[in-house]
């Protein structure tokens, strides 16, 4: 099994290095934001600056974990009780503990998707394109807040992943992070295709596999 997720390990940094190459790609054609890649690249560079030299939001990201566990155990059919949050460490009793409500607040960045859905109905009252920039920047920061503190939770919480080994599951997880706020931007404007997107990752992704194995065996 060691050697079996070793593999998986290493067949899956291709793909991330992929899907981060066709994420930049796919946001950098926004109309509305001349420099929308170099914006969403700040807001990620920001946060890791701050997460690294200067305070770290562990209250907040421990409390939107936890409002994940209950949100995908009221999508289960279960229900959720007794959630306690603190800077170090949460809990919440579920009814449905499946294994979608122990993945969720790993797969989906809770405050992305808030940041999203604050655009999206502040755009029927206001003019939001110009105030794209901020909202791509925005984008940039809280995902890498997700992804941050979700390497750090992953590294000391390897059970809740089934022990499907770290590396493997960090890269599992960064792609599927980034295929829903991909996801989310295609929904909030226009040009931007999710569809282009996958594409873009299976044929770069299948080029490189198919590149490798020639080189190896041709």
């Amino acid at each position: 099994m060691r050697i079996l997720r070793f593999i998986v390990s290493v067949l899956l940094i291709p793909v991330c290095v992929v899907v981060t190459l066709s994420f930049y790609d796919g946001i950098f054609i926004i109309k509305d934001v001349s420099k929308s890649g170099l914006y969403f690249i700040l807001g990620a560079l920001l946060y890791s600056m701050m997460h690294l030299l200067l305070f770290r939001l562990d209250f907040l990201y421990v409390f939107g974990h936890e409002c994940m566990h209950a949100f995908a155990t009221f999508c289960s059919g279960g229900k959720a009780s007794n959630m306690k949050v603190s800077g170090k460490a949460g809990s919440v009793k579920t009814t449905t503990p499946n294994f979608f409500v122990m993945l969720a607040p790993y797969l989906l960045p809770v405050y992305t998707v808030i940041i999203a859905a604050a655009y999206f109905i502040l755009s029927f009252f206001i003019d939001v394109v110009q105030y794209s920039g901020i909202f791509i920047f925005m984008i940039g920061f809280t995902l890498m807040f997700h992804l941050a503190y979700t390497a750090e939770s992953m590294r000391d919480k390897q059970s809740d992943l089934i022990k499907a080994g770290y590396l493997s599951s960090i890269s599992f997880i960064y792609i599927v992070n980034l295929v829903i706020v991909f996801l989310i931007i295609s929904l909030l404007f226009r040009e931007v295709s999710f569809v282009d997107f996958v594409t873009s990752v299976y044929v770069k992704t299948k080029f490189f596999y198919y590149s490798f194995w020639k080189q190896l065996f041709l």
